[in-house]
Parts: C-alpha cells; structure tokens; sequence
C-alpha cells in the first residue's frame, strides 16, 4: 500500500454547503468524529472516540492552512497508545472545486507511509467509508443556504462510539 491517499467524490451540493460539512462541529462529530474543531489557522483540535483495538482513541490536529470556501490543510497525529510507540504526523488536505451544479471534493491524506500498514488500511477505509456513505448524509442535513441541521446520522449509525467521550465534544442529538 502506497505512503498517500488521494479520495475525490463529486457531491451534488454547492461548494458553501461542502465547506459547512468541513468546518461546522456538530457536522464533523457525525460524518467524522467528536471534536472541538474550529476553522481558525493555528488551532489546535482533538478528535475524541472510545478507544478500540489500533486506535487510541484520540487524533491531535492543528489547521495548517485555511482558504475560505476552496481549502484546508490539517496536521493529523493519531495519539499514541499507553506504552505504546509516539504517534505519527500526517496531513490531510480538503479542496474544494465548483463543478456543474456541485462540488468535486479531493480529500489528500499524506504522510500514511510512517504508519504500520495495518493502520494505512484502516485509514483508508475509514476514509472511503465517511466519504462515501457519512458525508452525504450530513450533505442532505444541509439547508438551501448551507446551514446544517443535526440528525442526519444518528449516534448508532456513526463510525465511532463515544461512551468515554466528555460532554463537550458531543454535540447534536
């Protein structure tokens, strides 16, 4: 398995709302995890889950870039197991391009080489699956002026569980 992951979807949606479904944290925690994100450059945010065999529980990330509604970058570091080796930073990049009456949305993960392959592999299904399957569903929450409304997809359908998770970072229903 190779050291980058590209994934490109088109989403029948305006660039604005994609943008929402990047940046809104009660969007982020259903198609991807809990969060304290906010699209500030410089930030530092965590993602939050229960842990589960290969995942702490915990991705460290800070906003690299960010360019209104067109791009953002991340740093990405999946936190290190008690005992466990340090995690490894990796980058993840959103672009955003106007095509047809939608968006072409190219998700860029790179640095993927320093993980164990086990953990490329289930990067990038986790990747395919919240693109693929997650994020429409948030997509369709999303009003004509791109607001979104939480519901889309419901704590038992989410790709995590977040029983340990503090209060603060669940949001929505």
């Amino acid at each position: 398995m190779g050291g980058d992951l590209r994934r490109e979807r088109v989403y029948p949606h305006p660039p604005g709302a994609v943008w929402t479904a990047l940046t809104d944290r009660r969007a982020l925690a259903e198609w991807l995890l809990p969060n304290d994100f906010a699209p500030v450059p410089g930030r530092r945010f965590r993602f939050l889950a229960d842990p589960s065999p290969g995942f702490p529980g915990e991705v460290r990330c800070r906003v690299l870039e960010l360019e209104p509604p067109r791009r953002m970058r991340w740093s990405w570091e999946i936190a290190a197991p008690p005992g466990g080796p340090t995690g490894r930073a990796t980058t993840v990049t959103w672009t955003l391009v106007p095509e047809g009456g939608g968006t072409r949305l190219v998700l860029e993960h790179e640095g993927l080489r320093a993980l164990p392959p086990w953990q490329r592999w289930a990067t990038r299904r986790a990747w395919g699956r919240m693109l693929g399957h997650l994020l429409p569903r948030v997509l369709g929450n999303m009003s004509p002026e791109g607001l979104f409304t939480p519901g889309a997809v419901p704590p038992g359908e989410r790709a995590y569980t977040a029983r340990t998770v503090p209060p603060e970072y669940l949001l929505g229903p």
